[in-house]
């Protein structure tokens, strides 16, 4: 890799960036919305408010109110509330907030056709890196009993004689890396190196991941969010790698993919529906129509990146994702919930490991499984228990006129 600082390869890339922008309709008349928002002068990433102020604000804030919020107000009171909240942090506003810095960017320089724009997003990207560097370990040793906003100490293992432990290991020497890289100094790095940053970020979480025990990597919850962080830090990579060289087509390509993919993962793996698919032999039921949803949403964003200035970006996004978190929030997840956290009453002093690989996961592997305790007797039961539930005991599709109607399948074989 070349770093780009000669002044006549700058005056290169302004000229291929103009044309790469002119070609992919960045030519557009819409006045543009101002600079690029600066981040919040105090870290403390608890909220998407406090994060990154940009387009995608409209996809974090529902995802993480209307699906974290469920997640982690079912667990009140027990060991898992700390740990699920953390997760929400680092999943839904630090990881999210990078990939927002590039759009508020890309959607910026295609409305004022200024390359300086980028380099002025580095602001954001460090802010973002910075909060996760702290939030990331912070999720992670909360399992242990941490506090997940404590500072910890950067470059030690919070995992360590845990089953997570490799993944510690793994994290630890780049998120002591980050944590030298922050922007109190008043001074940005530069795309390059932030670029640079991700990438080694990205490649341990990956080596740590591939020495984990499939109990983990399998677990309720917890396996969604590590392979959600995984999917996730990759695709910032491949983002931050072609926004880095200003690259404003291929960066909003990179871009779609990561939050689609971001999306999927958080609504089908961290919420376990995935997994309670593939327990009630019928994968893909709910989770297909569920990705087709999100495959509108990202694509409306592919559309309008590189066309429109911020407003019209963040109206082509608003409540676009609606239509798939309606059925979600109200019949999936709590009947998810229902299930998972049914015996954490008395689970007082139990460590989160142990509860997402005992407790969480009986919960859900529990019900009428084929054994003909169900309303079907059949692997079907362990979807429809819970949700008939919580309906009140009515053999009525609950998901009739959502995008998750081809579910309704399932209801068929009622009673």
């Amino acid at each position: 890799m070349v770093k780009p600082h000669q002044t006549l390869a700058q005056g290169l890339l302004v000229i291929l960036f103009s044309l790469t922008l002119s070609a992919c309709g960045g030519g557009s008349s819409s006045s543009g919305s101002g600079s690029v928002a600066p981040p919040p002068a105090e870290p403390n990433n608890t909220s998407v408010a406090d994060g990154v102020n940009g387009p995608l604000d409209e996809v974090q804030t529902p995802v993480s109110e209307s699906v974290f919020g469920q997640i982690i107000a079912g667990a009140e009171g027990t060991p898992l509330e700390g740990t699920l909240d953390c997760v929400r942090q680092a999943v839904v506003i630090d990881t999210l907030d990078i990939l927002d810095s590039v759009a508020l960017a890309l959607s910026e320089a295609a409305s004022t056709q200024d390359p300086a724009v980028f380099e002025a997003a580095s602001g954001n990207i460090q802010f973002s890196l910075d909060e996760l560097s702290k939030d990331l370990p912070g999720a992670l040793g909360v399992l242990t009993g941490e506090d997940c906003n404590g500072s910890g100490t950067p470059g030690s293992n919070p995992l360590a004689d845990t089953p997570l432990a490799p993944l510690g290991d793994a994290l630890a020497p780049v998120l002591a890396q980050l944590s030298t890289n922050e922007s109190g100094n008043g001074q940005d790095a530069d795309l390059y190196s932030l670029a640079l940053l991700s990438n080694q970020l990205a490649t341990a979480f990956q080596s740590g991941m591939s020495q984990l025990p499939a109990e983990i990597t399998g677990a309720p919850f917890l396996g969604g969010a590590l392979q959600t962080l995984s999917t996730t830090l990759t695709d910032i990579d491949t983002t931050l790698y072609w926004f880095s060289r200003y690259n404003g087509d291929a960066a909003a390509t990179a871009l779609e993919a990561a939050l689609n993919r971001a999306l999927t993962n958080t609504l089908t793996t961290i919420v376990p529906l995935t997994m309670l698919e593939a327990q009630a032999g019928q994968p893909g039921v709910l989770s297909t129509p569920i990705a087709q949803g999100i495959d509108q949403l990202t694509s409306a964003l592919g559309t309008n990146l590189l066309s429109v200035a911020l407003p019209e970006l963040a109206s082509a996004m608003n409540n676009e994702l609606a239509p798939v978190l309606d059925p979600i929030e109200n019949t999936l997840l709590p009947a998810i919930l229902l299930a998972a956290y049914s015996g954490l009453g008395d689970s007082e002093g139990t460590d989160p490991i142990s509860l997402l690989l005992g407790t969480v996961s009986s919960g859900l592997a529990g019900g009428g499984s084929g054994s003909g305790g169900g309303p079907t007797g059949t692997p079907l039961d362990l979807l429809l228990g819970p949700i008939i539930n919580i309906t009140g005991g009515a053999s009525a599709c609950p998901f009739q006129d959502t995008p998750l109607a081809s579910g309704c399948s399932l209801f068929t074989l009622l009673p």
